[in-house]
């Protein structure tokens, strides 16, 4: 695996493991953005694995860039990605959310249900990362 596609994955896996680590410690809005950011970070070693350009931040807008070009696939993790694209500036600012703090707007619940979405992005993109691997051997 070349060095910038798998720097991409740990660290999709490592806020991953954020995630979890402050979801036990009630830190919901800050698990959920973690949850975006493994998410975003899987996405582009995907594209990087496939010798793509992983630029911006919309998990969604990348997966169809994914999918444009390598005519793949991305209906099972859709719904996902632009759930948590959602996520990445109202878990963080203060003025995102009307009259709110993002740190009392989430919750335990909503918190497990992100970080299940990134995990559900993270197997799509090993499973692509397989099937590229398996083919190209062919």
């Amino acid at each position: 695996m070349k060095k910038i596609v798998e720097n991409w994955l740990n660290e999709a896996y490592w806020d991953l493991e954020n995630a979890k680590i402050l979801l036990k410690n009630q830190r919901y809005s800050t698990a959920v953005f973690h949850s975006q950011q493994a998410s975003e970070k899987a996405v582009k070693a995907l594209l990087f694995s496939c010798n793509l350009n992983g630029w911006g931040h919309s998990i969604t807008t990348l997966l169809e860039k994914y999918k444009e070009i390598k005519n793949r696939q991305i209906s099972s993790v859709e719904k996902e990605a632009l759930s948590l694209d959602k996520q990445y500036i109202t878990t963080r600012y203060p003025d995102s959310l009307p009259g709110i703090a993002p740190h009392k707007a989430y919750n335990k619940e909503e918190a497990q249900h992100y970080i299940k979405q990134a995990e559900r992005i993270i197997n799509y993109v090993e499973e692509e990362m397989n099937y590229f691997k398996k083919n190209s051997k062919k």
